[in-house]
C-alpha cells in the first residue's frame, strides 16, 4: 500500500529554528504505533477512530526520522520513498514540533515521556513507541518473507507515485452522463460519491462497489469551505500548486485492504451545482499520471454527511 494515510508532504523553504535541534534529535530513530494509546486519547476526546486504518498501521508501518528525512515504512509489495520534512516553529515548553506541510496544513509532534505524539489530520492525535533497530530487522525480514518490500533509504526526496504523462483536458463539456473511467486500468463507474468533512478539510469520495470498503476510489481533498460546495468551481492544471490533494484505491483482493497512491499533480476540472435535499449534482473530469492513465469523466450526484 503506498503511502495510506499519511499525507506527509512538506516545504523545502522552511527554516529550522537552532532550538530545535534538540527536539529533532530526540525524533531519530524507529517508531510505531501504540494502538491501545491512541485508542485512549481518541475516547478521552470523545473522538471516533478508524479501527481499519488503526490495525493497518499498526501491523504494517514504522516511521523513521532521520536528519532531514522521514520515511514511512510499509510492509507491502509497493515501495514508499522517502519524504522530507522541515520543521517551522518549536515549543520548549510543550517539547512539541511544528512540521509545515506545503502550506496546506501544519502538523504538530509531541514528545512526552519517551513517546511520541503526532496530530493526523484525519484522526487526530497518534501515539507511537520507539523501536529498536533490532525490532526494525524483525519488520523487514517478516516483510519480505510475505513477499513484501520496505523502504531502507532515502530516494533523494519527495517523488510523485507515477511515471505516466498527463494527458490534456478536454476542451469539450463534460459529457452529461454517470461518471466512469479507470482505477489502474480497471473499469471504474462511480456508483456513490459522498462529500463529507475530513478534520480540517472537506472531502469529495467517488466509489465503486457496495461493500464497507469500496472496491476502487477517488478521492478528492479541499482546503476548509465554511460555505460549502454549492456553485464551487475548479480548474486544476498540472503545474499550479494545488489546492486539492488527491488520492486513487483498488482493493486486489476481496476482504484485502485497499492499495493505493496520492498525487499531487493532476489535471481536473470539477463543478458543483446546487444543494438540495441533503444531495449536491457535480461534474468532474479527472486525469493522473499514473502508468495507465487513470480518469474519471461525467456527472455524480453526492450524498452531503
Amino acid at each position: 500500500m503506498k503511502k495510506y494515510i499519511i499525507p506527509l508532504v512538506v516545504a523545502a523553504t522552511a527554516v529550522i529554528h537552532s532550538q530545535a535541534a534538540d527536539l529533532a534529535t530526540q525524533l531519530l530513530g524507529y517508531w510505531t504505533l501504540d494502538a491501545a494509546q491512541t485508542v485512549k486519547v481518541a475516547e478521552k476526546a470523545n473522538r471516533e477512530i478508524d479501527g481499519l486504518k488503526l490495525m493497518f498501521m499498526e501491523k504494517k508501518m514504522v516511521y523513521e526520522f532521520q536528519k532531514d528525512q522521514m520515511i514511512i515504512h510499509v510492509a507491502s509489495p509497493d515501495k514508499v520513498p522517502a519524504v522530507p520534512y522541515t520543521v517551522k516553529a518549536v515549543d520548549e515548553k510543550t517539547k512539541s514540533l511544528t512540521l509545515d506541510l506545503g502550506g496546506e496544513i501544519e502538523m504538530k509532534i509531541r514528545l512526552d515521556k519517551g513517546k511520541m505524539a503526532h496530530n493526523d489530520p484525519d484522526e487526530g492525535w497518534m501515539i507511537y513507541n520507539p523501536m529498536s533497530k533490532e525490532d526494525f530487522a524483525k519488520f523487514a525480514k517478516a516483510a519480505e518473507a510475505a513477499k513484501g518490500k520496505v523502504t531502507t533509504e532515502p530516494e533523494g526526496g519527495e517523488k510523485a507515485p507515477a511515471t505516466g504523462k498527463l494527458e490534456e483536458l478536454s476542451k469539450e463539456a463534460i459529457p452529461d452522463k454517470p461518471a466512469n473511467g479507470t482505477v489502474y486500468g480497471k473499469a471504474f463507474t462511480a456508483e456513490k460519491a459522498i462529500v463529507s468533512n475530513a478534520g480540517t478539510f472537506k472531502l469529495l469520495k467517488l466509489s465503486q462497489g457496495t461493500g464497507l470498503i469500496p472496491d476502487m476510489e477517488f478521492s478528492v481533498w479541499f482546503r476548509p469551505l465554511d460555505e460549502g460546495f454549492q456553485g464551487k468551481r475548479f480548474l486544476v492544471n498540472p503545474n499550479d500548486p494545488n489546492i486539492q490533494r488527491i488520492r486513487m484505491e483498488r482493493k486486489l483482493k476481496e476482504g484485502g485492504l485497499p492499495e493505493g497512491d496520492e498525487f499531487k499533480k493532476y489535471s481536473m476540472r470539477l463543478e458543483f451545482g446546487t444543494e438540495k435535499d441533503g444531495k449536491i449534482p457535480g461534474k468532474i473530469e479527472l486525469r493522473l499520471p499514473d502508468t495507465e492513465k487513470s480518469f474519471v469523466i461525467g456527472t455524480f450526484e453526492a450524498e452531503i454527511e
